[in-house]
């Protein structure tokens, strides 16, 4: 028995006493119940971005089914709603942002779906029109992940058009790659002309968009080499050591370049001058020196 049913006298109820109809006039809170089930408020109306910003978040927590699928669109898809988070807290005059390479942040919105529209195209996503330009861009990133992530590995092999002002095609693997490298390189850009801090992508991330550069930086040579290669070494989150044939029959290891890995992708984003990147050189210096230049025209703008 508990203690509200302890009294000196007899058992009275819970009312104390009182009969019901005269509990509720001297209790609020019984008057406030009774007066909201009898009269309740209308069903309250979601806001309208809320079912976008659910969207983004279950497109960057799904995993696709296949594991080899995996390892290239969850990447892009992180930085997707990373994007599409940015995009949202921007206010109007941010979109007006100025940016030396697009005009403004929406001129760069553009230019990133019409990039991306390339590999939407190749898996059947139709052209979107008549959309503002964040959620064109946003309805066609998702439905390039999804048809992404409900195919097979095979198709990551299959060869699609590279974005960038040198033509190029490489598998549809490195295209995803390429897709989460620029979609972060475009972020943090706006990040930059809205005062924000820059974000680099996780570690694995960072590595996969280094590996990818410096697959490109032999055919981004200036001049045939001789029979030569190259040792790269990045450090830092995302870091490693690449050696790379700078011609079909390279032989000795001619230079050793070493950079930070995060500081090198922003180097093949062209977001660091060449001429002031930091790096070190051991060997070939003037080879060195070609191939920190030759990474910077590898970027997509």
């Amino acid at each position: 028995m508990t203690d509200s049913y302890l009294s000196n006298g007899p058992y009275n109820g819970p009312y104390h006493g009182q009969g019901p109809d005269e509990h509720v006039a001297a209790c609020p809170d019984c008057r406030a119940a009774i007066a909201l089930l009898d009269h309740p408020d209308p069903a309250a109306e979601p806001p309208p971005t809320l079912r976008e910003a659910v969207l983004s978040r279950a497109r960057r927590r799904r995993s696709p089914a296949v594991l080899g699928v995996s390892s290239v669109a969850v990447p892009y898809a992180e930085q997707v709603a990373l994007m599409d988070d940015l995009l949202g807290e921007l206010s109007g005059p941010q979109w007006e942002a100025p940016i030396a390479r697009h005009g403004t942040v929406r001129g760069l919105m553009e230019h990133l779906a019409a990039n991306d529209a390339t590999v939407a195209r190749f898996m059947g996503v139709r052209g979107m029109t008549g959309l503002p330009v964040h959620r064109r861009w946003r309805e066609q990133a998702g439905s390039l992940l999804e048809r992404v992530s409900a195919g097979s590995e095979v198709l990551l092999g299959v060869e699609v058009a590279l974005a960038g002002a040198r033509p190029a095609r490489a598998p549809l693997r490195q295209a995803l790659i390429q897709r989460t490298f620029e979609t972060w390189t475009h972020a943090d850009d706006i990040r930059a002309a809205t005062d924000r801090s820059q974000e680099p992508p996780r570690p694995e991330h960072v590595h996969m968009i280094a590996e990818f550069g410096l697959a490109l930086l032999p055919r981004a040579m200036r001049e045939p080499r001789r029979d030569v290669s190259a040792t790269v070494v990045l450090t830092g989150p995302g870091g490693g050591t690449w050696t790379i044939p700078l011609s079909s029959t390279s032989g000795h290891v001619a230079v050793l370049v070493s950079a930070g890995a995060v500081d090198f992708c922003r180097l093949l984003a062209n977001r660091w001058p060449p001429g002031s990147f930091p790096y070190a050189a051991e060997g070939d210096s003037a080879l060195a020196r070609d191939m920190i230049s030759a990474a910077a025209t590898l970027g997509c703008d």
